[in-house]
């Protein structure tokens, strides 16, 4: 018999071994078919929620989530993760779950825990630690961000501190400055709180930049030298149909 990706971990429709049915309703929209359930050991939730909570958020229907993305992904980070994937039952029930107080029966959600629960699916799917805290830290940035005008600012002060961060980790391998370089590595410990009480997200985000913005950066260049010559080639040869040729929204 043929097994899913997330035998151990999600059954669809009562079925270990059953297919996630998707019906694709626009560019980015997908109508949920199946009823998934998390069958994993742990939410992270345990002690944080009632018995009856937690039970709750362990299955979402096509009742509860009318309509998706799957998971919002950069097209810059795909490289790094997809839409989809071993993830994807974990990213529906998430998406469900946010934003808050989207689910008012279950009583005492926040999108901190829907966040911190998502990071245990991913480990529950064998999603490896460091791709799995990087999943989370994204989400969490995004809940910081949408939080309030407090959070966006918060949020980009920490921004703002870990480009001074790098900056001055580089230059001071650059002059061979031990001190520049010890403070710019404690950096990330100090300016976590500002990311409230998701402030291990800050500190893997942190330390993650080094290695991931670079390629993003990269990626983001010959994106936008890709759309440049989209547009200009589109505009010299239009599509035969008439219609709009070229649509950022596409991709």
């Amino acid at each position: 018999m043929t097994s899913g990706p997330w035998l151990n971990s999600f059954e669809i429709d009562g079925d270990p071994n059953g297919y996630i049915s998707l019906d694709q309703m626009g560019r980015k929209e997908f109508r949920l078919n199946s009823t998934i359930t998390y069958i994993g050991a742990e939410t992270g939730l345990e002690g944080m929620l009632s018995d009856d909570a937690l039970a709750a958020i362990r299955t979402v229907t096509p009742e509860k989530l009318p309509t998706t993305d799957l998971v919002s992904v950069p097209t810059v980070l795909r490289w790094f993760v997809g839409r989809y994937g071993v993830h994807t039952p974990a990213a529906l029930i998430h998406d469900w779950l946010i934003p808050q107080p989207s689910t008012p029966e279950i009583p005492g959600m926040t999108n901190e825990y829907a966040d911190r629960y998502w990071r245990f699916m991913l480990d529950d799917l064998g999603v490896r630690l460091i791709r799995r805290w990087l999943m989370w830290a994204a989400t969490a940035a995004r809940t910081r961000w949408q939080r309030d005008r407090t959070g966006k600012l918060l949020l980009s002060v920490w921004l703002l501190a870990s480009l001074a961060g790098i900056a001055a980790f580089v230059f001071g391998l650059i002059k061979g400055n031990a001190s520049v370089i010890i403070l710019a590595a404690l950096a990330p410990l100090v300016f976590a709180p500002l990311w409230g009480r998701q402030y291990g997200a800050g500190i893997v985000a942190a330390y993650s930049a080094p290695w991931i913005v670079p390629p993003t950066v990269f990626a983001a260049g010959g994106y936008v030298v890709y759309l440049v010559g989209e547009w200009i080639i589109s505009g010299l040869w239009p599509s035969r149909s008439g219609s709009q040729p070229f649509r950022y929204e596409d991709f």
